[in-house]
């Protein structure tokens, strides 16, 4: 009976280690769009290319956020096979953009493909996000860091 009590110690002991790693400095807010375009980085972090100020970026959900963006994915998608039965429409990932305001940290990947010149890309790594639905009724998933 006690090895679920011992469970949720260590997943929280894991959570603890993760913010203090990801957010040393605490979270700034940023409004993004972001698209269903996605991508897992080695360490299966979910990656989705977002824009800010139509500048691109990667929105990098983390560890333990990740599965708090399962609603997220699900509405991208949803967005995406709405958009491929209208006619005259193209179903391109890319044209889709769903704003969010993302409570997270900056931090830069140097790229080096296919050339010496490094590519420098800008991630926000997200801690907590929140959109309004058609109906104006907010969701907020992921949470702020543990201090």
């Amino acid at each position: 009976m006690q090895l679920p009590v011992r469970q949720k110690a260590t997943e929280d002991a894991r959570i603890l280690r993760e913010d203090a790693i990801l957010f040393p400095s605490g979270t700034v807010q940023v409004a993004v769009e972001v698209t269903p375009r996605r991508r897992r980085c080695a360490n299966a972090d979910l990656i989705l290319l977002g824009f800010v100020s139509e500048k691109e970026i990667e929105l990098v959900f983390p560890g333990a956020r990740k599965a708090a963006a399962v609603p997220l994915l699900q509405r991208l998608q949803a967005q995406l096979q709405y958009r491929k039965l209208l006619p005259d429409a193209k179903a391109a990932a890319g044209e889709i953009r769903q704003p969010l305001r993302v409570d997270g940290i900056w931090r830069v990947r140097l790229l080096d493909e296919h050339s010496a010149v490094p590519e420098r890309r800008f991630q926000l790594v997200a801690a907590r996000w929140r959109y309004r639905d058609a109906k104006g009724v907010e969701h907020v998933f992921g949470y702020l860091p543990v201090a």
